[in-house]
């Protein structure tokens, strides 16, 4: 529970550092997110596959340090390839041992996590897949308390270049009819939150979490100061 929530302050703290949660909020947030081609992090769950040799075929996770060890090749930067970057890697590799190697990667759970929190009943971190939407992660986690503002809620993102968007959600009838902002797909790492239904001022409520709401910094739980 503890690990759960350091990691969860993590995100939010990330959102501190890199966005102004009283900037104005973007309007007509998109529904869908174009994430790009997945990469392998560390913690993720591959398989890799040898058509030819399946004798050598194995199932593995992603180390800490972001390498995988094989036989025959022994350790192997997996971390931030494609799936097809690290299988073209694999072939180069295996080449040197086998004739003609046929090798495939293939992505069997990732360790990549959306968070959810604020006015809903069981907050924390839940898998994230491409299908996944904002509603679909306040579901998984329990759905609105009975005190929370159902007409919209934030998700928080971090950009590439490390900047980060805050969209505001809109569920309410109006935008509903119009079929905007009614759900919005999750990246990975998208901080969901969820104000209460007695919060009139969104972009003060986030500042008030962020900075109110934390009881140790990002500092603090990288280097124990």
């Amino acid at each position: 529970m503890v690990r759960c929530w350091l990691v969860l302050v993590l995100g939010v703290g990330l959102a501190l550092g890199c966005a102004s949660p009283r900037s104005p909020m973007p309007e007509g947030a998109p529904k869908s997110v174009e994430i790009g081609e997945y990469r392998i992090e560390a913690g993720d769950q591959i398989e890799v596959r040898f058509p030819l040799n399946p004798e050598m075929n194995v199932l593995t996770l992603i180390r800490p340090d972001g390498k995988v060890s094989l036989q025959l090749v022994g350790e192997i930067q997996a971390e931030g390839s494609t799936p097809a970057e690290l299988s073209d890697r694999l072939r180069q590799e295996y080449s040197k041992e086998l004739r003609d190697p046929e090798v495939a990667v293939i992505v069997r759970a990732m360790a990549a996590r959306v968070y959810v929190d604020g006015a809903i009943e069981k907050p924390g971190g839940y898998p994230w897949s491409r299908e996944i939407t904002a509603m679909q992660a306040i579901a998984r986690a329990g759905g609105f308390r009975e005190t929370a503002n159902t007409d919209h809620f934030l998700v928080l993102r971090r950009r590439a270049d490390g900047k980060q968007d805050v969209f505001d959600v809109r569920l309410d009838e109006e935008d509903g009819k119009q079929g905007n902002n009614s759900d919005l797909f999750l990246a990975p790492y998208d901080l969901v939150l969820v104000p209460a239904s007695d919060v009139a001022d969104v972009n003060l409520w986030v500042d008030q979490y962020i900075r109110q709401n934390i009881p140790i910094s990002p500092r603090e739980i990288f280097f124990g100061l």
